[in-house]
């Protein structure tokens, strides 16, 4: 290696002599809350639309998303009178999902058109109209925990 390389830092590759300036790098902010804003717009949508898609995306605010396939659904139990509550049934799961006008939101569901549901949540999103639906609280319940009932409910009744 000459002589006027090491003179301009392009020297030895592990050289200890040379004095290099570090990058300083942006601490990130502690946070308390479980929260992390998708949205740069905060509008908030219960609901999108997309042409059969293959799967339906459950975005929780504060807990892990799921996308179960549509081929897995099994019922939908609806409120249809109050439009306040409905439950995807599973195989492996249950989801259920209150608000207020979701009646919008099961039926694109329904037909196969819902790609993504959204959980409300302050830090999120900006409050929509009071006429639009509203997703208020996601719960999602694994199969394993609802089968243990039923079949402890078996065993009683026989």
């Amino acid at each position: 290696m000459s002589h006027d390389t090491e003179q301009k830092g392009i020297g030895r590759l592990w050289s200890g002599n040379a004095a290099r300036d570090k990058a300083t790098r942006p601490e990130a902010q502690p946070t308390t809350d479980n929260v992390v804003p998708l949205r740069p717009d905060r509008t908030y949508v219960a609901h999108e639309v997309r042409e059969h898609p293959q799967r339906l995306h459950i975005c929780c605010a504060a807990q892990p998303s799921h996308y179960p396939a549509y081929s897995s659904l099994l019922n939908i139990i609806h409120d249809h009178n109050f439009d306040k509550a409905f439950t995807l049934v599973y195989s492996f799961m249950l989801v259920e999902v209150t608000g207020n006008h979701l009646g919008a939101v099961v039926h694109a569901i329904n037909y196969g058109n819902c790609e993504r549901i959204n959980e409300y949540h302050v830090k999120l999103y900006d409050r929509s109209a009071p006429d639009q639906p509203i997703i208020e609280a996601i719960r999602v319940t694994a199969a394993v925990k609802f089968l243990a009932g039923t079949e402890k409910a078996e065993t009683e009744t026989a």
